[in-house]
């Protein structure tokens, strides 16, 4: 490979991250968001900081509880951002993006929505009203907790056991998809008669099958122990009832929505919606894939719509570091300088967001419509105009998945071009980024500071720990867009 530099290849190296998290086959059934959002650089995390996703907020002490309060807290608020697409796409084809917020909340847009909305009134039978609900709670449920501070006993809108036993049957079949995706990608970039790229020729003709009946067998876990077909069958028949009366099914929507609102006493008394991840004991899970970035994948990833991406968006991929705590000025390293003989490996794992509060297939009714106080507040914006481009929506998209990376190891014979810059920048207080990944320095998040550290093994840079490096999203389709036939009167409140 000829001479590169380090901000094309770490380019090339999300670009073919992307296609493997994104990457459509016909022997993954499922359709796959390819709207992803790469944060710069990305966050650190400790496995602990997740142990609330699988034991709740539970502790041997009201310190080991207040702090696992504090965990859900500072996940929830960084998942209620909305992620802005303003800037737009590399191409339609390559549909990512650098994370930036729009300075709105889903919680708060959600909020509005549920308050401003006028839904269609038709009346439901017994029978449907009953069974709406009984279909709904399976969804997600109401669970009564004492707060261990003031002792006070609160109704709190949780994932339904259906929607954790489908999740997690979910991010299994995903995981195994992953792995199968990054087979594929890596014998479709072998060129050459080097062992590397003949052991990826090797690898996916001789274990392919193998691994798609893995995929077959998760496929079957997920319906037979995920209730797939279930959860599908529910949402459609909600969906559809929904459609002739929205009245029930919104005081419903109102009633969780307002159960999810929690307090973490050792936030300041700050207030947010329940989140967590689904399964919540995916840090510590072995079944993460393994990614691998080597100067052929330069070669078949680095197309002109990628590499002209960075300067388009006013970004670089090279070393960069900014202030401890992401403010003041930033300063990126000579993107000018080569590297030579660059290879990168880590693991990754996509984790499902659960917010159970928050029902997004309200956006894709054609049964309701907003209010006169809605347009006089916000300027007649729409919750979305449905555009992945210049959107002029309040809520234009919103995360699905969480992208995680650990073990990761960049190699280059080039690295003392950088070593200088990067032991300054850290020694100075600031932190250091190489595209998405976090190389070093102190990330607070409130009680907790994370620190992203890194060391050297020869020409091999090791970063520790694990960091959350972007999100799969969806955008919002075109919202409110009642349907034709419909007249003022109705929706409730007539005319």
């Amino acid at each position: 490979m000829p001479m590169e530099h380090h901000g094309d290849l770490m380019q090339a190296l999300v670009a073919k991250l992307y296609a493997t998290v994104t990457g459509n086959d016909p022997a993954i059934k499922i359709p796959r968001n390819k709207y992803v959002s790469w944060y710069l650089p990305g966050i650190p995390f400790a496995p602990a900081d997740f142990k609330y996703c699988a034991n709740g907020f539970t502790g041997n002490s009201s310190e080991e509880v207040q702090n696992a309060y504090h965990q859900a807290f500072v996940l929830s608020s960084l998942f209620d951002q909305i992620p802005d697409t303003s800037s737009g796409f590399v191409t339609p084809e390559m549909q990512q993006t650098i994370f930036a917020g729009t300075g709105d909340r889903i919680s708060s847009v959600y909020s509005d929505v549920l308050k401003y909305s006028r839904v269609v009134s038709k009346p439901l039978s017994k029978q449907e009203e009953a069974k709406l609900k009984k279909y709904r709670d399976l969804l997600s449920v109401e669970v009564q907790e004492t707060d261990i501070l003031t002792d006070e006993v609160k109704t709190v809108t949780k994932p339904g056991k259906l929607t954790v036993a489908y999740t997690a049957a979910m991010d299994n079949y995903l995981s195994i998809a992953d792995e199968l995706m990054d087979m594929k990608i890596d014998a479709l970039s072998a060129t050459g008669n080097d062992p590397e790229s003949k052991r990826r020729v090797y690898n996916w003709n001789e274990k392919a099958k193998y691994v798609k009946k893995r995929l077959a067998a998760a496929e079957m876990a997920w319906v037979s122990q995920g209730y797939k077909n279930e959860y599908e069958v529910i949402n459609a028949y909600i969906a559809q009832v929904a459609e002739r009366n929205l009245v029930l099914y919104k005081e419903d929507l109102k009633r969780k929505f307002h159960n999810g609102l929690i307090t973490s006493g050792g936030d300041g008394d700050s207030e947010f919606y329940y989140t967590t991840l689904l399964p919540g004991n995916f840090a510590a899970s072995q079944g993460w894939t393994k990614f691998s970035f080597t100067e052929n994948d330069f070669q078949t990833h680095a197309k002109q719509e990628t590499t002209g991406w960075g300067a388009d968006a006013g970004v670089g991929f090279g070393l960069f570091s900014f202030g401890a705590n992401a403010k003041g000025s930033k300063t990126t390293s000579s993107d000018d300088q080569s590297a030579a003989n660059f290879s990168a490996t880590f693991e990754f794992t996509q984790v499902p967001i659960s917010r159970p509060w928050f029902d997004p297939g309200l956006f894709s009714m054609r049964s309701w419509t907003l209010d006169d106080n809605w347009n006089l507040s916000y300027d007649n914006k729409p919750v979305s105009d449905g555009k992945a481009k210049d959107n002029t929506g309040r809520l234009v998209a919103y995360a699905t998945s969480a992208l995680f990376v650990r073990n990761l190891r960049i190699t280059s014979s080039s690295w003392k071009n950088h070593s200088d810059f990067m032991t300054k920048s850290i020694s100075a207080g600031g932190r250091v980024g190489y595209g998405p990944f976090s190389v070093g320095g102190n990330y607070s998040n409130g009680q907790t500071e994370r620190n992203s550290s890194y060391h050297f093994e020869g020409d091999t840079l090791v970063i520790d720990g694990m960091q959350l490096i972007g999100t799969v999203n969806n955008v919002i389709p075109q919202s409110p867009n009642p349907a034709p036939g419909l007249k003022p009167e109705d929706f409730v409140g007539g005319k």
